[in-house]
């Protein structure tokens, strides 16, 4: 596979156009902070399910499209999990030193991703259109995975504005929970994460933005909140000891989405993009080195 570098003075990032467009390594201040899984990825599986999925992933950030979650397998364009784009082959349309832009045309969907760098930022830039004859459901997520060295310290969250929570079953589903404020969840140990976390998902709305920091640095991830209304929380800090992760996985997911669960397409929280329609959305990752350093 070939991997595209984009580099500034301070940070670096690797995309790899062939498995899903993935930034699949960030370092900032020779620091790594993007998860990267414990063994060596294999070649995608076409319409694939959650454990062929997750043995094709090289880590990192990458869009979830036309689907995020379980797979869906009926209907004119089936589904594997987390979306059929999300592990296939993107072109690369233009490419510099701080920037590259990608494009993923299939299924008569049509999507354009551009990625640009400064010394402390990433931002994102992204659209699908359909270009099929009918309206088509769909689910768009950004899947932003904290790892490596920057998951070496205890972990605080913090969502900016008066943001609304609920847990999630760790498949995803919302199994009747309802949204209520932060501050319930921030008592019962949701704002801190270290090595005794459970394995656990949540999902924030009512934010656009959330505060992540280490002793040593601060994420602030930020997103259009008008169109991806929620934000996924993964947490699996090595306590997940059956296969895939064995015990030897740390990753943080910060996942802006237009779903309310994890479920996928047969959930019931999917937008529908109507024939032409452009859908479009950005994400962006500032980084800081704390004053404790």
């Amino acid at each position: 596979m070939t991997h595209h570098t984009l580099a500034t003075e301070k940070l670096s990032l690797s995309v790899l156009p062939e498995n899903g467009a993935a930034i699949t390594d960030a370092v900032f201040s020779g620091q790594s902070f993007l998860a990267k899984p414990p063994y060596q990825s294999i070649a995608p599986k076409p319409l694939g399910t959650e454990s062929d999925w997750v043995a094709a992933w090289n880590g990192g950030w990458q869009p979830l499209l036309p689907s995020a979650g379980g797979e869906y397998l009926q209907g004119k364009h089936p589904q594997g999990f987390h979306g059929n784009a999300s592990q296939a082959r993107w072109s690369v349309t233009d490419s510099n030193s701080h920037s590259i832009s990608l494009k993923w045309a299939a299924e008569n969907l049509e999507s354009a991703r551009t990625i640009n760098i400064s010394d402390n930022e990433i931002n994102v830039e992204c659209s699908l259109v359909n270009l099929d004859d009918s309206p088509r459901p769909l689910i768009v997520t950004e899947h932003l995975i904290l790892g490596s060295e920057f998951l070496n310290s205890e972990i605080t969250l913090e969502p900016v504005g008066d943001a609304q929570f609920r847990e999630l079953s760790y498949d995803g589903s919302a199994n009747g929970a309802e949204f209520a404020p932060w501050e319930n969840f921030e008592h019962r140990g949701w704002a801190t994460i270290d090595n005794n976390t459970p394995a656990r998902m949540g999902v924030f709305s009512d934010t656009s933005c959330v505060k992540v920091c280490n002793d040593f640095y601060e994420i602030e991830i930020s997103w259009d909140s008008s169109r991806l209304p929620y934000l996924w929380i993964w947490e699996e800090m090595g306590q997940s000891k059956e296969h895939p992760w064995s015990g030897k996985f740390w990753a943080l997911g910060i996942e802006p989405s237009s779903a309310a669960d994890g479920v996928g397409l047969s959930g019931g929280t999917a937008l529908t993009l109507e024939v032409n329609e452009k859908f479009d959305w950005s994400v962006n990752l500032k980084i800081h080195e704390r004053a404790s350093k």
